[in-house]
C-alpha cells in the first residue's frame, strides 16, 4: 500500500493485491445496484465479484488503480480501476461468463472507433475502467478524489491522455466536472447484440459515452 494523500478522513492509495477481496467486493456492490448494463444482466454478486478479482494482478503490476480506503475503520469505501489502454484484458475476461457478452462488446465497439488514427504506444493512453464509492461515502466527492489522485498518478507515469467509457448519467456529470469531455456514444435504445436491442429497456441513461481529457 503506498499512500498517496488523504482528504476529509479518506485516505487515497496505490492498489496492492492486499486490498484484492475488499475492492471487488466493493465495486460489485455498487455496480449491481447502479451501473445500468449490469443492473439490466441481473449479476450476482458473486459472478461480479470474480470478475473484478481477474483484473486484480495485471492492476497490481501496473500501479495505475486507485483506491480510497476510511481512516477509522481501514473499510476500502472507493476505487478507480485503471489500466494501460494499449495492453489487452486478462485472457479470461473474454470467456468467463456469457452474461458479459453484451457489455464488452458495446465498450469494444467504442474503443475500436476511438482508437482509429491514433497511435497507441504503451505508457500514454490511460484507461479509467470502473469507478465506484460505497453508497455511505456518495456526496463527498470521494468520486473526483479518485479520479483525479488517477489522472495525477498517471501523469508521475508519464502518461499524455485519459480515456474512459462513462456508462451512467451520473458518472458522466462526475468526468466532466474532473475535464474530460465526450468524444463518442453508444445509445442503449439502439445499440443490438446478436439480433436483440438488449439494453432498450434502460430508462434515465442515454447511452455510455467514451470521454478522454490531455493530462498536462
Amino acid at each position: 500500500m503506498k499512500l498517496l494523500y488523504e482528504v476529509k478522513g479518506v485516505r487515497y492509495e496505490l492498489f496492492d493485491m492486499h486490498a484484492l477481496d475488499g475492492m471487488a467486493v466493493m465495486i460489485a456492490e455498487a455496480f449491481s445496484r447502479y451501473e445500468p448494463m449490469a443492473v439490466t444482466q441481473n449479476f450476482s454478486l458473486e459472478e461480479l465479484v470474480e470478475f473484478i478479482k481477474l483484473r486484480g494482478p495485471k492492476a497490481a503490476q501496473e500501479e495505475l488503480t486507485i483506491l480510497a480506503r476510511d481512516r477509522e475503520t481501514g473499510q476500502v469505501v472507493g476505487a478507480m480501476l485503471t489500466e494501460d489502454f494499449a495492453l489487452a484484458p486478462p485472457e479470461d475476461i473474454e470467456h468467463f461468463s456469457e452474461k458479459f457478452g453484451p457489455i464488452l462488446t458495446l465498450l469494444d465497439e467504442l474503443d475500436a472507433q476511438y482508437k482509429q488514427g491514433i497511435s497507441l504506444r504503451v505508457g500514454e493512453y490511460l484507461h479509467l475502467l470502473m469507478i465506484a464509492v460505497t453508497h455511505q461515502h456518495t456526496g463527498k466527492k470521494v468520486a473526483q478524489n479518485l479520479i483525479q489522485a488517477c489522472l495525477e498518478n498517471g501523469i508521475r507515469k508519464g502518461y499524455k491522455t485519459a480515456v474512459t467509457e462513462a456508462t451512467g448519467v451520473i458518472s458522466q456529470h462526475i468526468f466532466r466536472k474532473c475535464g474530460f469531455v465526450d468524444r463518442l456514444e453508444i445509445p442503449y435504445k439502439t445499440f443490438t447484440y446478436q439480433g436483440s436491442r438488449i439494453f432498450a429497456s434502460i430508462e434515465g441513461h442515454t447511452g455510455t459515452i467514451l470521454m478522454d481529457t490531455v493530462l498536462v
